[in-house]
């Protein structure tokens, strides 16, 4: 105990890298509690003949936290992460072991994925079972400037499902920073969207929530990356390895990012840019967690459209 006129200050436990331009921390990035060095880029090219430092701070005191670090290199072309050297099938952390079914009718290619995870499949807060399927997807090979990519959508059949008499449309409008409820809710619902960045830092959708908590779903145009954050989500504290914010690489088309979101009572599907990345998460909401909202950070988005579906039952 230390007796003093100044209150005290909480100890620092970061552990960071840090890029400071003006005296104002600009980037920064984490590791992932691992001895594996791996690559982290930031565009910077916003900071064009300004003065910057590149900060290590290892204020960590725990057990593990320590901080490896090295080669920063200038470059035109971004270093990729050792994870994205691969064309991942889905970006989420429940999208798993999938089964594909080649010429269905109409030469169509379809495959069903187990929206689960081994590391907490068993302890997920759920009775009578656990896990679920994914949503049928219909995949096809797409030529992109990089070789072919796959693209992936919802079959067709999910469109029956569409209660069309009670969607909701949106105008074209901007976002300023905050949170801005839709005059519609429900946990079960297509939601179709199309952003421009504007100045945000980061943009997007809340599902799922109740005013305290939510499912945030969105897109960071520093990292060029759409999201999952589930880490508020409802009940994520049943394992440690579920509170999670999960992501993909995303390139805007023409300055804008497209998103088709399946919500459920238990998850969401994100198509982001008619399919070509996608993530797929479980999520664990408060009972009467429906609303839906549209946030924007660090500066003004723009949605230049938006419609929300209910979606009527599958199954009984």
């Amino acid at each position: 105990m230390v007796l003093g006129s100044v209150p005290a200050k909480p100890r620092s436990t970061e552990t960071t890298v840090n890029l400071i331009v003006n005296g104002q921390t600009v980037r920064t990035a984490t590791g992932t509690d691992s001895e594996h060095l791996d690559w982290t880029a930031w565009d910077v090219k916003e900071f064009r003949g300004s003065q910057a430092t590149i900060k290590l701070v290892d204020n960590n005191r725990n057990g593990w936290g320590h901080l490896l670090a090295d080669e920063f290199v200038l470059s035109d072309t971004e270093a990729l992460p050792r994870m994205e050297e691969h064309d991942w099938l889905d970006s989420g952390k429940d999208y798993y072991a999938t089964v594909s079914f080649n010429n269905t009718p109409d030469g169509k290619r379809v495959m069903l994925g187990w929206m689960n995870n081994w590391d907490y499949g068993q302890a997920t807060p759920t009775t009578t079972w656990r896990g679920t399927m994914a949503l049928p997807r219909e995949v096809v090979l797409t030529q992109m400037p990089k070789g072919p990519r796959l693209r992936q959508k919802a079959v067709t059949q999910t469109d029956t499902l569409k209660n069309t008499a009670a969607t909701y449309t949106a105008p074209a409008q901007d976002i300023q920073p905050g949170t801005v409820n839709l005059p519609i809710s429900g946990d079960v619902v297509q939601i179709d969207a199309e952003f421009s960045p504007g100045t945000a830092s980061s943009f997007g959708l809340k599902v799922l929530g109740n005013g305290t908590e939510a499912t945030r779903i969105g897109y960071m145009p520093s990292t060029r990356r759409a999201f999952i954050d589930r880490t508020n989500s409802g009940n994520e504290g049943f394992h440690p390895a579920f509170a999670s914010v999960d992501d993909a690489p995303v390139q805007l088309a023409n300055g804008r990012l497209r998103l088709r979101i399946y919500v459920d009572r238990a998850s969401v599907e994100v198509f982001a840019q008619d399919g070509l990345a996608t993530l797929t998460d479980q999520v664990f909401p408060a009972a009467g967690a429906q609303s839906i909202s549209l946030f924007s950070e660090g500066g003004t988005a723009r949605v230049e459209s938006l419609s929300v579906t209910p979606l009527n039952k599958a199954m009984w």
